[in-house]
C-alpha cells in the first residue's frame, strides 16, 4: 500500500476512528470473558467503510442514528487490528499513544483459556488505561486555533 493511502487512513482514524480493548464473554475461558483489541470507524459514508474493508479486512455493519440517517461501522479486531495498527501508527497524530498501547497489548496477548490472575489483571489495566485515553478534558481543543497560521 502507498504511503499516501496509509497517511489518509491514519487521518480517518484520528478523526472518525476509535481504538479500544473490549471485554468479551467467552465460555471457554476460566473467568467467562477475554479481552479483544479492536479498531473501529463510524461514518455516514458507506464507501469509506467499504474501502477500509477492502484495503485492510474486517467487517462492516449498518445502523440508523437518532436523526434517522444511515450509519456504517467498519471494525477490525485482534491480530488483524494489530497488523493494521502497525501500518498506520507512524502516520497517526492524535491517536498515536492509543495505537502504541494497543500494539503492546496485542503483542503480549496469550491465546490460552486459563490465564493467571496476574495476566488477566494486566489486560484489564491496559483496557482501562486505553479507555481513559479516549476521554479528553473539557476544552482540551482550545488553543489549537492559535497553532494554525493565518493565510
Amino acid at each position: 500500500m502507498k504511503k499516501t493511502d496509509l497517511a489518509y487512513t491514519a487521518g480517518i482514524i484520528d478523526g472518525e476512528g476509535s481504538i479500544g480493548i473490549a471485554k468479551q464473554k467467552r465460555k471457554t475461558c476460566k473467568r467467562g470473558y477475554s479481552f479483544i483489541l479492536y479498531v473501529q470507524v463510524n461514518s455516514s459514508d458507506e464507501w469509506l467503510c467499504q474501502w477500509l474493508k477492502f484495503a485492510f479486512g474486517g467487517s462492516i455493519s449498518h445502523s440508523i442514528n437518532n436523526a434517522g440517517n444511515p450509519m456504517w461501522h467498519w471494525i477490525i479486531g485482534n491480530r488483524q487490528a494489530l497488523a493494521f495498527l502497525r501500518l498506520v501508527t507512524p502516520y497517526l497524530n492524535l491517536k498515536k499513544p492509543q495505537a502504541e498501547l494497543a500494539i503492546k497489548f496485542q503483542e503480549a496477548k496469550k491465546y490460552q483459556p486459563n490465564k493467571s490472575d496476574e495476566e488477566v489483571a494486566v489486560e484489564e489495566a491496559q483496557r482501562i488505561v486505553l479507555q481513559n485515553m479516549h476521554r479528553r478534558p473539557s476544552g482540551s481543543h482550545k488553543g489549537l486555533r492559535q497553532e494554525i497560521p493565518n493565510g
